[in-house]
């Protein structure tokens, strides 16, 4: 059962991290651990789904045990979807096999001598080309591929046993305060720049997206510098593929940018002409955002 081997701690996580084995050519075999429903990922179009039995509900407790079946199968690649806990287990999982590792890969390829990958740097300046001989560890960010639609599958579920490390222990569950939806699942985004100078001034957003019945997202200042939102779109924070992104006050750095390239249409409002997003988008409106959000959620009619 050589191959490709994908982990997501959701079925829809593992979906992505499945679309990205398949469009390096390869189909891919899904790790789930203790704590997981294994059943909960037999409609994805996989060769099949191996489950690591254990008591811990803590994925990151089952490195050792995957380490060990990656070896065993005698894996090409594990791919990773990298929220926080995919993240934590590509890395240990690395570590425990000393194999090499790819972290937010943009492009991937797998061949019978090893990988290759492709990866931002330099705030997304430039793309690294990175090749592993032979096995390793790759993770992708969440959203950066779109499954394909759910076949009429049902993925076989195969039993391992696990022994996951007993000195990781879940203590305490508390839900996460997020002001928005799931972003990399939103069809349209208003996006907040660092135009808006106080909180109250983001209900000019907040209309805008209410007349497109989208959600609101932010640039990475007002999420780490004001802390108005727990999380921010770019290449550091969520990467988004909207239908519409609309930019009111930002300005278009790469780090921003590359985290709405998934876009489908990108318009952007903006006081100057001569702010970098007006280069990335394909329709640049220049003037006063407050104005502007008011002319557009009367033409809207709402």
């Amino acid at each position: 059962m050589a191959g490709v081997f994908v982990f997501g701690s959701t079925p829809e996580l593992a979906a992505e991290a499945l679309a990205c084995a398949s469009e390096a050519g390869r189909r891919a075999t899904v790790v789930t651990t203790g704590g997981q429903d294994a059943q909960g990922y037999r409609s994805l179009d996989c060769e099949g789904i191996v489950h690591v039995q254990g008591g811990n509900p803590l994925p990151e407790a089952y490195a050792a045990d995957v380490a060990a079946l990656l070896e065993d199968r005698g894996a090409q690649a594990f791919v990773v979807c990298g929220d926080p806990t995919g993240r934590d287990l590509a890395a240990r999982v690395a570590g425990l096999l000393d194999a090499p590792m790819v972290s937010e890969a943009s492009v991937l390829r797998i061949e019978d001598g090893g990988i290759v990958a492709h990866r931002l740097a330099f705030g997304g300046a430039v793309v690294r080309r990175e090749r592993i001989a032979g096995f390793g560890v790759v993770s992708v960010a969440p959203g950066a591929w779109t499954p394909s639609a759910p076949p009429d599958a049902d993925a076989p579920v195969e039993m391992a046993d696990g022994n996951p490390d007993a000195r990781m222990q879940l203590m305490e569950v508390r839900p996460l305060e997020k002001g928005t939806a799931d972003l990399t699942k939103a069809e349209r985004i208003v996006c907040a720049g660092m135009a808006f100078s106080t909180k109250e001034e983001l209900e000019a957003a907040y209309r805008v997206a209410r007349a497109l019945d989208a959600e609101v997202g932010c640039s990475r200042g007002l999420a780490e510098d004001h802390h108005w939102f727990s999380e921010y779109i770019g290449l550091s924070g969520v990467q988004v593929a909207p239908k519409l992104y609309l930019g009111l006050g930002i300005s278009g750095q790469v780090q921003h940018t590359v985290g709405i390239r998934g876009a489908q249409v990108v318009v952007a409002v903006n006081k100057d002409a001569a702010a970098p997003i007006m280069n990335a988008c394909d329709y640049g409106v220049v003037g006063d955002l407050f104005a502007v959000s008011d002319a557009l959620v009367e033409a809207l009619g709402r």
